[in-house]
């Protein structure tokens, strides 16, 4: 098997599925009857056959739904079980002033690699310089932050959206970070879809922008972005598979279609990662 790390895995457990998105729904943007809950180790052993590792992410938007975080310390715990396929990204939530600066130092005490946020979910704007301390210290620490943009399938069909707004997750809102911290490794997560020239544009711009293409088919890729990930930004694009949203085996059969020269693929599929979280 050819090696690969995924930058995007939500942990599949029946918490994080139903307490923390909420029950799944129908809908015209919505997946069925939703995701159904997978046993980690079960997961984990998928891609140790598969010689892929995964990034687990985790989750904190309390302040904006209510819900109960998948915290930093839950994500440590998962990596713990399977160290040599989980890498873990806690995450903050950036309402929570003081106690969110702290946590992103909790992150790093903890061993993971990086932070995890869902402007949409969480409803905040990454450009709004109040939230800037917990970019400097993230920065500070070396840690990756992966960055939701575009579309998302959560609370999609519900009234209101469940008062989830897309807006935030533009990715020309991440120009403004990128510009403020330099240093700081971002990575805007899914295609970016409504915005996709917004986040290519933004990545062309700043070195320190990085791209992750999970949240569709990898064969729907549209000309523009393969062109960008294949040329320009072949060095700071990483795969990702959006588990459980997704079957393992069917995203990287569709990835194996996608037909890109192999020097590329390598980059995309193992090497731009390992580089990114250096393992």
């Amino acid at each position: 098997m050819t090696p690969f790390v995924d930058l995007h895995l939500h942990p599949p457990t029946e918490r994080f599925l139903h307490l923390t998105l909420g029950p799944p729904i129908s809908g015209p943007h919505a997946p069925g009857d939703g995701p159904r809950a997978l046993d980690l180790d079960r997961v984990a052993e998928a891609y140790r056959a598969r010689d892929g590792r995964a990034v687990v992410l985790g989750w904190d938007a309390e302040t904006a739904t209510g819900s109960p975080p998948l915290s930093s310390d839950d994500v440590a715990t998962i990596v713990r079980s399977h160290p040599d396929v989980f890498v873990g990204f806690g995450s903050v939530d950036p309402h929570k002033g003081a106690k969110a600066i702290s946590g992103v130092a909790e992150a790093k005490r903890l061993g993971l690699n990086g932070l995890s946020f869902h402007p949409a979910a969480q409803r905040f704007d990454p450009s709004d310089r109040r939230y800037g301390s917990i970019w400097e210290v993230a920065e500070e620490l070396d840690l990756v932050v992966l960055v939701h943009s575009g579309f998302t399938a959560v609370g999609a069909g519900r009234p209101g959206g469940a008062g989830v707004e897309i807006a935030f997750a533009n990715p020309i809102l991440l120009d403004r970070v990128a510009a403020d911290f330099p240093e700081l490794r971002i990575v805007a997560s899914h295609p970016g879809w409504p915005w996709q020239d917004e986040l290519l544009a933004t990545a062309m711009h700043k070195p320190n922008v990085w791209i992750e293409l999970s949240g569709r088919a990898p064969t729907r890729m549209t000309p523009a972005l393969l062109e960008a990930v294949s040329g320009p930004l072949r060095d700071r694009t990483v795969i990702g598979t959006g588990i459980p949203q997704l079957d393992l085996d069917e995203w990287l059969a569709a990835w194996d279609g996608v037909g890109l020269d192999e020097d590329v693929a390598v980059r995309l599929r193992v090497a731009n990662a390992t580089r990114l979280l250096d393992l």
